[in-house]
């Protein structure tokens, strides 16, 4: 930690180098945030399904970390003008993994997490669209999730961040970290040096090459997921998410629906010709049909598919570090959007403050050494 306020670079413009930058420049830093033109908003970002969430198969460490999250995303939600419209608490309806369901809701409830069951005359009170042939005999209610409009929402931060608190953003390519006398000094772009006190890495898969310059392995791979995207409806046809026993849906501030197999994203990730992957996503929009009456499923209409490459570490936790070398800090996991508030909050206080977050130390990069 420095005297003066310290400057720092970020490089990556997704969700978490959004929030990053947010909570580095409110807490007095003089931030500049890195990222190719085409690259504001990140390239995971985009194409994943932003689902904000605490919910099950996570160790309690994880756990509790995703539930800060949710919590300081409220909080931002109130600090930023404009992010309130893209981030919507409208709880989770869900009846997949049925075999697990009634686990899931006696860990979490006894976890302090707010989830009910709820029978089908109930599920179709939540989500009045959906058609009685589709409800299971009961189901499991979280009604403080939430979603994102992640793209969105990054370019909200970052442009509230320049804003407010005089953060820079630079159009080009980090090609490499830079170090003198063992601590990190600043980054090589395609055109130039900049130098700072600290250095942020958060660019999913591309912090994989950019670590490795500084001779840093991140243990971390691609985790493919397809998604696809209705035309925009004038009609609201979930008020939430629905995780049910096939396709998992919700429905964007915009209208459109976007339909995923898993909690990712899941099923057609691996292909790679185009004509295949729209294929994949009409089979997802013909099954996400017959969750909704007959007159509503005939709204539904494919418009285009996404294909995201999801950073997924090798254990997958996240890696979270905010001193992988002298000045060096980095960020780099899936459920980037659940844990993007928590990440930005966490790591600022560290690096402007002094504050060693404590309940991060297990996600540190040396658990993979140690």
């Amino acid at each position: 930690m420095t005297s003066h306020p310290p400057s720092v670079i970020v490089v990556g413009a997704g969700i978490i180098g959004a929030s990053v930058t947010w909570h580095l420049a409110e807490k007095g830093a003089t931030v500049t945030i890195v990222s190719p033109a085409d690259g504001i908003g990140g390239t995971a970002t985009p194409n994943s399904f932003a689902w904000i969430n605490a919910n099950r198969g996570n160790a309690r460490h994880y756990y509790e970390l995703r539930r800060r999250s949710m919590q300081r995303w409220r909080k931002l939600t109130d600090k930023v003008n404009g992010l309130s419209e893209l981030v919507r608490w409208t709880g989770t309806v869900q009846w997949n993994h049925p075999e697990t369901l009634a686990s899931f809701l006696e860990e979490h409830t006894a976890w302090g997490y707010r989830v009910e069951r709820v029978d089908t005359a109930e599920v179709a009170k939540i989500e009045p669209s959906l058609t009685g042939s589709a409800l299971p005999p009961w189901a499991a209610h979280a009604a403080d999730e939430g979603s994102v409009e992640p793209a969105l929402a990054a370019e909200v931060l970052l442009k509230d961040a320049q804003a407010r608190y005089g953060a820079t953003l630079v159009e080009t390519t980090v090609t490499a970290i830079n170090m003198e006398d063992g601590r990190v000094t600043g980054v090589t772009t395609n055109e130039t040096t900049l130098n700072a006190d600290h250095v942020v890495i958060v660019t999913g898969l591309g912090s994989v090459q950019l670590c490795a310059t500084a001779g840093i392995t991140l243990p971390v791979y691609a985790r493919p997921g397809l998604l696809a995207h209705s035309k925009p409806l004038e009609k609201r046809l979930l008020n939430g998410i629905v995780l049910s026993s096939g396709p998992h849906v919700r429905q964007t501030v915009a209208g459109r629906l976007v339909v995923g197999a898993d909690f990712g994203g899941g099923g057609g990730g691996h292909l790679t010709d185009p004509e295949e992957q729209r294929q994949a996503g009409q089979v997802l929009i013909e099954e996400a049909k017959k969750l909704f009456r007959e007159e509503d499923a005939r709204l539904l209409e494919l418009d285009f598919v996404t294909v995201g490459e999801r950073p997924q570490p090798q254990d997958g936790l996240p890696i979270i570090d905010a001193a992988v070398l002298p000045g060096l800090a980095v960020a780099v996991m899936h459920s980037g959007v659940t844990l993007a508030a928590v990440v930005g909050d966490s790591l600022a206080k560290t690096i402007v403050k002094g504050e060693v977050d404590e309940a991060l130390q297990a996600f540190s990069l040396r658990r993979f050494t140690d």
